[in-house]
């Protein structure tokens, strides 16, 4: 330290560049630091005590307070942010590695928060536990409730945070004052007082109000200063703007002796929103007549009165199972209650082919929600890895964010949408490492609801881990809803934990809906559809085309036998699906009527760019009842809203034939509905049933004339369940570091091992043709292994990963290396021929349609023969140059069938 800074330290709290981004700027405010400072402490004060983690939090806390920018004078400085081409684009600040400079000699727990303040990373919160539990006195409270910490940590970053942003918005920097997604809180000024700002929620207890006042120093650069800057923007050297700059701030400071004459101030109010103040107290009733314009049925009902609470403490913590038949109304008897709760409403889906249909639905009742309580901002998070976005409604519509990274969510909305892979990813913190507790914190907080929908798709690997997650949520106390229409009883024992509320096997629970149905509702043929079985069409593996022209037969029959008929087509496979869809699109006249496109091809393997738009196409001429036809296999069987007058399926087991027979006569409006079943025999991937099982299967469809769903669900068969011990011991070494702070475990999430649903790992299949955008699908690595006769052996097709470059801090594509496949983001890229760079090789070249997707999976990697590690596959991958690349992941233990 300088003696001038010794004489004169750098007393700034924060530093605000107003107006345009110049390189020569007008005027630069400083907030001093005693007053960010004793904002910050003021709002500690205030905070409501109810809502502190113990009774020990607050002193903590405040202590905290006053000491954790210590360290800013030491380490202040002013930068030039530029480009990666090294040209201008802002002026910022930095006090970088202050908050170790953090001190306190009344608490060691006050000291690791201020230190702890800014990263909120999972490494640094759970180090610091670790440190804590080392001295007794704070042992027992961090051993029984490990979170505690970082929940005060939190709140001391919330009460710095929301004076940054109100600072922000006091000293017009429109940059700084973007909306941050680690904030808990949403900021927006009245707009007929200018010293009035609105905050929601409102955690300051009882008093309507709290008053903070803001100061500024305020330096404007001389006309000497002006001409040294002028210099080095005409020699081009804009990267050293930033020192000179810096430079001139702090010769300005001494020569003002650390006292400048010209200091603002402006004192601002902040006060709850108005809709937050006037909330009333629901019922079902009202609250489904007011958002969703129609009357609650017995199953959502009693869902509201068990989910529902008005307390803003959250008394109830629901631990619910729900079992109600496909069409009752489901995912609105939990985002109703949520959202009347104020809850935040996690729900992780099986599969991200659901993601679009409950998007449009959240959407929709979350802009009515928003006029309900005008003004307030309301939000829908998506999360699944190709898509993390943030979509903020406000008064009935969608409003643009203030943000610089719209794909950074960390879990701040009403309603996230997700998948179990994903959940399960920021279960345990992993990604950024900047913030990343935030994701495990926001999981905990008490008005967190968690929603598992279509609960029964899980099986194997994947139910192993969604087993293990579900009880650890409940163990720590969470409010958690599974929802489902066809578990089996087997998985139904080992959630005997849960409360269930069943609308299927309790009959006088199940006739009350079906009377609601048909008396409120007036769905006149609710659960009514004829049954027919095509017994006699079998598909052969040497001659497919047989199967799929007799399949494309019976789908225009009975698009001829009834004139504006939507027909769902559901086959097994990809390349029957297309083969299929081509078959029909032959035959028919024409694609596309005065409503629009007839036809439809829906499945796992068109583009990630595409499928939403194919999937909200579908809606809307569903929902307007137009004609179509739906060609598509298992990714619309779950959760998707779709009412088909004819569903025709490949023959397949119980519980999906239950699914798919839940997208037809959905609103039991048709009175001619029906369920077509073709095929002898079940695909063998496909097949969970034993031979016995097979049999009873045969005899009841035999009988069936009209489909009974009951019957049905009498012959679902599960693959035993046989918990992996490796899985189960990673997602316990995953939460003993996580939750527990146990550093013995933290290899285990260094190596960012974690196994979702199968130990094959995926890669990201991308086709590229010039300067078009690529298509994008996610297959297993092990599907994209070379045939024996090589026929999908493909030109122009390479194997690369995704590294991490420190110095550019961007991901970039790399050339495969050996390694573990679990570290590795994998990305296999097909360029059309003569446009990659490679050189065409004599191979065939890979056709790709983007109306019938990925129907060919290429052939990357080969299987060697001989492979000795009963524990472990290999892949081997040679690239252009004839150079072997070897890629290992953990072989699967073997299943056998109840």
């Amino acid at each position: 330290m300088s003696k001038s800074q010794r004489e004169y330290p750098f007393n700034f709290g924060r530093v605000f560049f107003p107006g345009e981004k110049n390189k020569i700027p007008d005027q630069i405010l400083f907030q001093p630091l005693g007053n960010h400072v004793g904002n910050v402490i003021e709002i500690v004060k205030k905070w409501s005590k109810t809502d502190l983690p113990s009774e020990l939090s607050f002193e903590r806390v405040l202590e905290a307070a006053k000491i954790h920018d210590m360290g800013k004078p030491q380490k202040f400085e002013i930068q030039a942010k530029t480009s990666k081409e090294g040209k201008f684009q802002e002026y910022i600040y930095s006090f970088r590695g202050h908050r170790y400079l953090a001190k306190s000699d009344q608490d060691a727990w006050a000291e690791a928060l201020a230190i702890g303040h800014h990263n909120f990373s999972v490494e640094d919160i759970c180090t610091q536990i670790y440190q804590l539990k080392k001295e007794q006195k704070y042992t027992d409270i961090l051993t029984k409730r490990p979170l505690v910490y970082a929940s005060e940590l939190y709140i001391l970053e919330m009460c710095d945070q929301i004076e940054a942003e109100l600072a922000c918005r006091v000293f017009e920097d429109g940059n700084q004052a973007d909306s941050r997604t680690f904030m808990d809180f949403t900021i927006s000024p009245d707009e007929s007082d200018n010293t009035v700002y609105f905050i929601e929620p409102w955690v300051f207890g009882e008093q309507n109000s709290l008053e903070l006042s803001f100061k500024s120093w305020v330096m404007r650069p001389s006309e000497v200063n002006r001409e040294e800057l002028k210099k080095y923007i005409k020699d081009d050297k804009d990267q050293a703007l930033g020192k000179a700059l810096d430079r001139i701030v702090k010769n300005w400071w001494k020569l003002e002796k650390g006292q400048p004459q010209e200091l603002n101030t402006k004192t601002i109010t902040l006060k709850a929103y108005p809709s937050v103040i006037e909330s009333k107290t629901w019922t079902a009733k009202d609250f489904y007549k007011q958002l969703g314009d129609f009357t609650p049925n017995p199953m959502q009902t009693e869902m509201f009165e068990a989910i529902y609470d008005q307390n803003e403490n959250a008394n109830k913590h629901p631990a619910v199972l729900l079992k109600s038949s496909t069409g009752s109304g489901k995912f609105e008897s939990v985002l109703f209650p949520a959202l009347a709760s104020s809850y935040r409403l996690i729900l992780p889906l099986p599969a991200r082919s659901l993601l679009e249909d409950q998007k449009e639905r959240a959407e929709k009742y979350l802009k009515k929600f928003s006029i309900l309580y005008r003004n307030r901002e309301v939000s829908l998070v998506i999360d699944t890895g190709s898509q993390m976005s943030r979509h903020i409604y406000k008064n009935g519509e969608e409003v643009k964010q203030r943000t610089s990274n719209p794909r950074r969510h960390l879990y701040k909305g009403d309603v996230i949408l997700t998948t179990l892979d994903k959940f399960l990813y920021r279960y345990f913190a992993f990604g950024d490492r900047q913030k990343s507790f935030t994701f495990p914190l926001r999981i905990h907080q008490e008005k967190t609801l968690i929603c598992f929908d279509e609960a029964h798709s899980y099986d194997e690997l994947a139910f192993t881990n969604f087993h293990s997650l579900v009880k650890s949520l409940y163990e720590a106390g969470r409010s958690i809803v599974l929802m489902t229409a066809t578990m089996s009883e087997k998985y139904l024992e080992r959630l005997d934990y849960l409360e269930v509320i069943n609308y299927i096997d309790d009959f006088e629970k199940l006739n009350r809906l079906k009377q609601f149905q048909e008396e409120t509702l007036k769905q006149k043929y609710s659960n009514k559809k004829a049954f027919e079985w095509v017994i006699d069409v079998e598909r052969n593996s040497e001659n497919p085309e047989t199967f799929q022209n007799e399949f494309a037969q019976i789908i225009i029959g009975e698009w001829n036998a009834k004139a504006n008929c939507r027909i769902i087509a559901v086959v097994e496979r990809v390349t029957d699906a297309a083969a299929v869809y081509q078959q029909v699109n032959n035959t028919l006249d024409d694609n596309k009527n005065a409503s629009g496109r007839l036809l439809f091809l829906y499945h796992g393997r068109i583009a990630d760019q595409l499928r939403p738009d194919i999937y909200k196409q579908i809606q809307e001429h569903d929902s307007k009842n137009q004609p179509y036809i739906l060609i598509t296999t298992s990714a619309i069987e779950v959760g998707c809203d779709l009412n088909a007058d004819v569903l025709i399926s490949e023959i397949c087991p119980p519980e999906n034939l239950i699914q798919r027979a839940g997208r037809c006569n959905r609103k039991g409006n048709i009175s001619d509905a029906k369920v077509i079943l073709i095929g002898n025999s079940i695909p063998d991937f496909a097949n969970s049933l034993d031979e016995s099982g097979w049999q009873e299967y045969q005899k009841i469809l035999k009988t069936m004339q009209e489909f009974d769903t009951q019957k049905i669900s009498e012959c679902i068969s599960v693959i035993k369940q046989v918990d992996d011990y490796r899985v189960v011991e990673l997602f316990s070494m995953l939460h003993d570091y996580v939750y527990n702070a146990d550093l013995t475990c933290k290899h285990a999430h260094e190596k960012g091992l974690i196994i979702t649903r199968s130990w094959t790992p995926s890669a990201t299949l991308v086709y590229k043709k010039g300067s078009d955008k690529p298509h994008t699908i996610t297959v297993p690595v092990d599907r994209l292994i070379k045939k024996k006769n090589e026929d999908n052996d493909f030109a122009n097709t390479y194997a690369l990963e995704y590294r991490y470059n420190q110095e550019t801090t961007r991901r970039e594509l790399r050339d495969l290396t050996w390694g573990y496949a679990y570290s590795k983001d994998i990305v296999i890229q097909i360029h059309k021929n003569n446009e990659g760079a490679g050189h065409y090789d004599g191979k065939d070249e890979y056709e790709y349609n983007p109306d019938l997707g990925f129907i060919e999976l290429p052939g990357v990697f080969i299987k060697p023969r001989k492979n000795n590690n009963e524990f472990e596959e290999k892949l081997l991958y040679k690239d252009t140059k004839n150079k072997s690349v070897i890629i290992r992941y953990t072989k699967a233990l073997k299943t056998v069938v109840y």
